[in-house]
């Protein structure tokens, strides 16, 4: 096999492999109550896989897989929404990054009581 089939074929190999953890991902997230997915529209469903597909490739995999999607709810997944909005057309920052990281870890902060 040539050099260029064997880079195209890794290529395609890690693409099914995002594809696929970001499937598993939204069926856990889609049939997690809280999240009352119907309500979502069309648009921030296909954001979502976008953004779900972008963690998988800037994070490890054990960090992935340590994830608990099906814990996920409304609120978080808004919150995952308005903070790829804010990064419109550019890469994850490192702090955005960890901004979701701690989103879907479960270890954010609570927001302070006023």
């Amino acid at each position: 096999m040539s050099r260029t089939s064997d880079d195209e074929l890794g290529r395609r190999r890690f693409q099914l492999g995002k594809e696929q953890a970001v499937e598993d991902a939204v069926e856990k997230i889609r049939r997690a109550q809280a999240v009352d997915w119907p309500s979502l529209c069309a648009a921030d469903c296909k954001l979502l896989r976008e953004i779900l597909g972008e963690l998988w490739i800037c994070i490890g995999r054990e960090r992935w897989e340590q994830y608990s999607f099906s814990r996920l709810t409304r609120q978080d997944i808004r919150d995952l929404l308005a903070l790829e909005a804010g990064m419109r057309g550019r890469t994850l920052t490192c702090e955005t990054l960890e901004e979701m990281d701690a989103i879907l870890s479960h270890t954010r902060n609570p927001p302070p009581a006023s």
